[in-house]
């Protein structure tokens, strides 16, 4: 293995999945960018890269599937929110836990979620915490895109990195 596959492979060099903020590893655009472009001409590295692509646009799909879906959910809060911190609010209580906080406006971590009348904000907040507890195809569809997004790591380690060995 040359020095640049080496340096690549303890790099570790990612993107971020928009919404979610998931880090997963460099896809073929993003290497096409780097300074690792010309690992590309390597045709089994290019192959693994191509598989993590598919993993990338599906977790992406899943996202924007998620998105809907709460968005939908939450269709006559629609005014008072800001739907992709309600997304990431929700994915991160299902899937690392985590509360709310409920003023004048709804926080999650330092990201306003929702805004308006305390009485209203009420309702907005049980909805979310129904929704986390007991909506099994909100839960499912979290728990799949942490499972494709650690998958995208698990490939990066074993068959891109065997790629550029063989190499």
């Amino acid at each position: 293995m040359n020095e640049n596959a080496e340096s690549y492979l303890k790099e570790r060099i990612s993107i971020t999945l928009p919404i979610l903020n998931i880090s997963v590893p460099c896809n073929t655009t993003c290497i096409m960018t780097s300074k690792y472009k010309h690992l590309l001409s390597i045709e089994n590295f290019k192959a693994q890269l191509e598989i993590l692509d598919s993993l990338i646009n599906l977790i992406e799909d899943k996202i924007y599937t998620l998105r809907y879906e709460i968005e939908d959910k939450f269709s006559h809060y629609k005014a008072n929110i800001n739907i992709d911190n309600l997304v990431y609010a929700i994915y991160k209580m299902i899937e690392e836990g985590g509360n709310m906080v409920l003023g004048e406006k709804i926080y999650f971590g330092n990201k306003e979620v929702a805004y308006g009348e305390y009485t209203v904000l009420i309702g907005f907040h049980s909805l979310v915490e129904k929704i986390v507890k007991t909506d099994s195809n909100i839960r499912s569809l979290c728990d799949e895109i942490r499972y494709l997004s650690e998958s995208t790591w698990e490939h990066f380690d074993k068959n891109i990195r065997r790629s550029l060995n063989e190499s």
